[in-house]
């Protein structure tokens, strides 16, 4: 069996088919957030699937996505799609009242941190709403009308009919769009003997598609057993994409899983949870990140969880630097160096914060008001308020106790700590092997949900906001709040257990991977060029300050046409023969040219103005910055040369009608080019300079997937023999700045050419350091502003003059990304070479900085196959 998703699978990876290629602007522009390139793929997806002849009748969707990759984003999506097709009634429905009480948040309340939407939904020049109904017979054609409910109750409603509900009589009128969230719980008894009864949900649903006049349903879940025939037959056409764990983790968008192993009483396993909490906030809080992080305590049962409540809170209560101090020498035992408890009490040292104030510091942040006990004795509109708003500045509390009820449906970024308060396992090894049990399953899945990453940002790099900016180094103090620790009692058997359906999940993998430390030479560190030394980089600008730094005008005008034509329509109605030519004369048209200003009064433009909300004053400044008010935006079109024809008499006859005409038609020439303008981004063309020691950090620590039985090179140690296939003795080189390479084979063989042309360098350069870019330089293209970051950086100053310093970008590039002619130039990273181009071609004020001391180059791409040869040249030619 082939689902339909593989097929597009296929296409997409082959190139043959972009389906992120054209998301129309009525979805994007109405989103309050951008969509992710994988939520690009799956929308666009359906954008060509709707008209796809292979498409299951009534339409069905499944999006099968992984735990917090943004599916409530894609339902926004396809509500906006579905209403732009006509739809105007939708039902969401799922299995949990918390996760109804969220998602209506995220539907409705515009005020909410959560909410979806753009603050104006504007289709076809119109402002839409979203409206809370409680069945059809209120809906508005202008308005988004949803029924929000739990399958259950959906069930209910239609299968016992009362007044003002949901009835099956209702559909046989209307179109209907169903959205369920956690749709696996849709499949309750589908392979029982009761598929066909009433009482079924999955009935329920197939009862709803046959009934109304016309349907859809959009599924979307983490969670399906494709191996069940029955389902695998169900969604065979209706499975249009799968975006796991496992791709969710290696494209970075979720945080990474590592275990805290505690030996001893529970109370030790608290006490370093939020000790470790603690750490988070202050070395987010020292970077400028506004974070409380969370810490989940998870009980077995409810009334452990209340007991576990009052432990924690007499913990607390008789906390004292003794406490702290026995804490500390637990961590003396420990030999590893990256241990979470040793960073943080090396920190806590560091800053100089005394146990008696780090006492004071945890009473205070976990005082019983700051602590959530939330279970099903414990549910009610208080406690669901404040679980739906943790990561709200105004949300105090930093510690939640619970069972069961979070383990599904909880949407939460800032919870960095899950504490496992019991030691129990359930596993049980059959003859096919180990079978999960039930507590590890649901522990699989809060795990999952705490993975999601918290977003931040680092200095201006806003397009890594949402994804691990330092997998490169485990060293980086950051690293913190990229990880989530899990907290459990030393019990190897249990862990085994845990871990490996983690890895059946794709949220967690330890196997073959790695720690290599990469530290630079110290012989390099005695250097003027590291001392002393400077690397020049240009900044990512808006289009405000592009604007500002070439001390240009504010207002970009290029968009507004210089001439414009316009036919009016024709008000008369005729009927002719079809066949009869001689009864159709085409009438000749009359022109009238005109500036707009002299003829179109300033009332009339503000007429139309208004009645086109993409004209708001905010998106008008947004386009214009600086701009003052509407009127300044009105006196740009003045000068505009207008050319109006019409199939009757014109002169003197422009009525005011006509007039409002030909403005609404202007404006909408002018949309699209508008709004285009709010994101763009430039890279400036003046470079900075900035410290080589600052920069380039000293030690590199780094987990690689090592597989030392393939042939690939990442990872693997260049300076070790048995390791490589491209060995060099690194330590011998002394312009190799790094102790070690761990890259590519590409770059590998890089380091060997810049040996054998050393010789060749060394007559006309000195002080010549080559140095592996581990993250320490991002340039921007000048034309988009897209991030770079060469592969390595070489440094030189001129052996002759004496008053010359080099700075050259260079970027080994593998086969797999040549074009059919051999070349790089329309492969996916073909910009980065055309920019390296621009970076040498430029004229000299801008090659030359700082009184002509310092050269800025970038070579062509260095591969091995095609592109040695021209690098060669290039730097010989220097």
């Amino acid at each position: 069996m082939t689902f339909i998703y593989e097929t597009y699978d296929t296409v997409s990876r082959s190139g043959f088919k972009d389906f992120r290629a054209d998301i129309p602007d009525y979805i994007t522009k109405n989103l309050k957030y951008a969509l992710r390139p994988y939520q690009e793929e799956a929308i666009g997806r359906y954008l060509y699937y709707k008209s796809d002849s292979n498409q299951a009748f009534p339409e069905q969707v499944l999006y099968n996505m992984a735990t917090g990759s943004g599916k409530t984003l894609l339902m926004a999506a396809v509500i906006l799609e579905k209403y732009h097709q006509g739809e105007r009634n939708f039902i969401f429905f799922v299995n949990n009242d918390n996760i109804l009480t969220k998602t209506k948040d995220n539907f409705l309340e515009s005020a909410s941190g959560k909410y979806l939407f753009a603050e104006k939904i504007v289709m076809d020049r119109q402002i839409v709403t979203v409206r809370e109904v409680t069945d059809f017979s209120d809906s508005r054609d202008d308005s988004i009308n949803i029924v929000f409910t739990t399958i259950q109750k959906l069930h209910q409603d239609l299968n016992m009919p009362r007044e003002n509900c949901l009835s099956y009589e209702q559909f046989k009128d209307i179109s209907v769009v169903m959205l369920a969230d956690e749709a696996h719980h849709l499949n309750a008894g589908l392979s029982k003997s009761e598929k066909d009864d009433n009482t079924s949900w999955t009935s329920t649903i197939e009862t709803i598609q046959k009934t109304a006049k016309k349907s859809s349903i959009f599924e979307f879940t983490a969670t399906i057993d494709l191996a069940n025939p029955t389902l695998a037959q169900k969604y065979e056409k209706a499975l249009l994409f799968k975006y796991d764990l496992k791709e969710f983790r290696l494209d970075k968008y979720s945080k990474d899983v590592l275990f805290h192993l505690v030996d001893g009483e529970v109370s030790n396993r608290m006490l370093q949870a939020i000790l470790i909490s603690q750490y988070r906030k202050k070395i987010a809080l020292k970077n400028g990140i506004n974070l409380k992080p969370l810490v989940m305590f998870k009980s077995q049962k409810i009334t452990e969880s209340q007991e576990n409540l009052d432990a924690f809170l007499s913990l607390l209560d008789n906390l004292t630097p003794a406490a702290i101090q026995a804490q500390r020498n637990l961590v003396l035992e420990i030999d590893e160096k990256s241990s979470i408890l040793k960073k943080t009490f090396v920190y806590f040292e560091t800053v100089g914060i005394s146990d008696s104030d780090l006492v004071s510091e945890l009473q205070e942040d976990f005082r019983k008001e700051r602590l959530l006990l939330i279970d099903g004795k414990n549910k009610h509109k208080d406690t669901l308020n404040l679980l739906n708003t943790l990561e709200q500045p105004t949300n105090e509390i930093r510690a939640i106790f619970a069972v069961d009820m979070l383990n599904e449906g909880w949407d939460v970024l800032n919870l960095f700590d899950i504490v496992r308060l019991y030691d129990t396992r359930d596993g049980k090894m059959t003859k096919n092997g180990f079978v999960a049990g039930k507590t590890t399953n649901t522990e699989k899945q809060l795990i999952g949900r705490g993975a999601r990453y918290y977003p931040f940002v680092i200095g201006d790099n806003l397009e890594e906001k949402y994804i691990r900016k330092f997998d490169e180094n485990e060293n980086n103090e950051l690293r913190v709040i990229e990880q989530l620790h899990y907290h459990s009692a030393n019990n190897p058997r249990y862990i085994s257990e845990l871990k490996q359906v983690l890895r059946e999940s794709g949220i967690f993998d330890d196997q073959n991977l790695e720690e290599r430390e990469l530290k630079l030479k110290d012989s390099f560190k005695k250097t003027r060029t590291y001392t002393d030394g400077v690397v020049w980089i240009n900044r990512r600008l808006s289009y405000e300050q592009l604007l500002e730094q070439r001390q240009e005008s504010l207002f970009d005008t290029t968009f507004i046409p210089k001439s414009f034509e316009v036919k009016l329509p024709t008000h008369g109605v005729r009927d002719i023969e079809a066949f009869d030519e001689a009864a159709y004369v085409s009438e000749s048209l009359e022109a009238l040219t005109f500036k707009f200003g002299e003829t179109i009064g300033k009332n009339i433009v503000r007429t139309a103005i208004n009645r086109n909300k993409k004209f708001s004053f905010d998106n008008l400044q947004k386009a214009f910055v600086g701009l003052a008010s509407v009127a300044g935006f009105i006196d740009m079109l003045a000068d505009i040369d207008m050319r109006v024809e019409s199939q009757y008499h014109l002169v003197n006859d422009v009525t005011p009608e006509d007039k409002l005409y030909i403005t609404e038609k202007l404006l909408h020439h002018i949309e699209k080019d508008l709004i285009a303008t709010e994101n763009c981004f430039f890279g400036s063309e003046t470079f900075e300079q900035y410290k080589i020691k600052d920069l380039f950090e000293d030690n590199i620590l780094r987990k690689y997937t090592v597989n030392h039985h393939s042939q690939a090179e990442f990872g693997v140690s260049q300076k070790n023999p048995a390791e490589t296939q491209y060995f060099e003795d690194l330590d011998n080189l002394n312009w190799y700045a790094y102790d070690d390479n761990f890259g590519t084979s590409e770059e590998k063989l890089l380091v060997r050419l810049m040996k054998d042309l050393m010789t060749e360098l060394e007559e006309k350069w000195t002080d010549i350091y080559l140095l592996r870019n581990e993250k320490a330089v991002r340039i921007y293209s000048f034309d988009k502003g897209q991030a770079f970051e060469p592969d390595f950086l070489l440094f030189a100053n001129d052996k002759n003059t004496g008053n010359v310093s080099w700075q050259i970008f260079i970027e080994p590039k593998g086969s797999q990304f040549l074009d059919a002619d051999s070349t790089f130039k329309n492969s996916k990273e073909g910009w980065k070479q055309e920019f390296l181009r621009q970076i040498s071609e430029r004229d000299e004020a801008r090659t030359l900085v700082d009184d002509d001391r310092y050269r800025i180059v970038g070579l062509p791409f260095f591969n091995e196959a095609v592109g040695k040869d021209e690098v060669k040249k290039t730097l010989r030619g220097l």
